[in-house]
């Protein structure tokens, strides 16, 4: 498939979702919103993928919002947001483990899409913050606080600041730092690791790991046992013990 100012490689089973937009900082338009949602619904028929590394270029992941692209909402402002909507759910319901692989600015629209991923890899030129506080816009508080907790999701929001890569990861924002160098071939890697097991236990786990935070704690752990007896005893489950063991003799 062709997409606006985004690009899909395929390696094995994992997908490779590049935003394409460097001229203007890959800052996110309509036609670029569109291409993203685009582009998960096509993945999510592709069952060949079992993970997804969305990413940007080595000089900035996604510095936000086209502001011409803003200034101009207010003509057929509901149509227009709806699709803003779409194309960040299209990432957090994407059935499959996403990671985001960043290196330079992530701000604004561009850290919420970030957040979307379930796995953030920065390099070490990764800059990320909501900046959407100094325009007189309000940012996405969720899932944010679900990740960094409450109180540093009310300082990213409420400051509109920009914090370095090590920085994010003390606050839990990024999982792995890595050189600028090599940040994108380490989410690719643990891309192929995440997408070598099973393909329907990866969708459970990520369905599960979405929902059950907004449930109280009984009925996550009804939930998430649930879903542990649909899968204990698979062919695939004996067959990877059985192999594990094996290897242990």
């Amino acid at each position: 498939m062709v997409y606006d100012n985004l690009k899909v490689e395929k390696d094995g089973n994992i997908a490779v979702v590049i935003i394409d937009r460097p001229e203007l900082k890959n800052a996110l338009n309509l036609d670029l919103l569109e291409s993203i949602s685009q582009a998960f619904t096509d993945l999510k028929q592709d069952t060949e993928v079992n993970a997804v590394v969305l990413t940007g270029c080595d000089e900035v992941f996604c510095a936000g919002f086209d502001m011409n692209t803003v200034m101009n909402l207010g003509q057929d402002k509901m149509n227009k947001v709806d699709l803003i909507e779409k194309a960040f759910l299209s990432v957090l319901r994407f059935p499959m483990p996403v990671i985001a692989a960043v290196s330079g600015p992530a701000i604004a629209a561009g850290f919420d899409l970030m957040v979307m991923a379930d796995i953030r890899i920065f390099s070490q030129t990764a800059k990320v913050g909501q900046a959407e506080i100094r325009w007189a816009l309000t940012p996405l508080n969720d899932p944010l606080w679900k990740i960094v907790g409450l109180g540093r999701a009310k300082e990213l929001t409420m400051t509109g600041r920009l914090y370095g890569a090590e920085e994010a990861r003390e606050m839990g924002l990024a999982n792995y730092v890595y050189p600028v160098e090599s940040y994108l071939n380490e989410a690719k890697t643990l891309a192929r690791k995440i997408a070598a097991f099973d393909r329907q236990a990866l969708k459970a786990n990520k369905d599960q790991t979405n929902r059950i935070p907004g449930m109280d704690t009984e009925a996550a752990i009804r939930t998430q046992v649930w879903g542990f007896r649909n899968f204990v005893g698979s062919e695939d489950m004996i067959s990877r013990m059985s192999e594990f063991l094996h290897s242990k003799k």
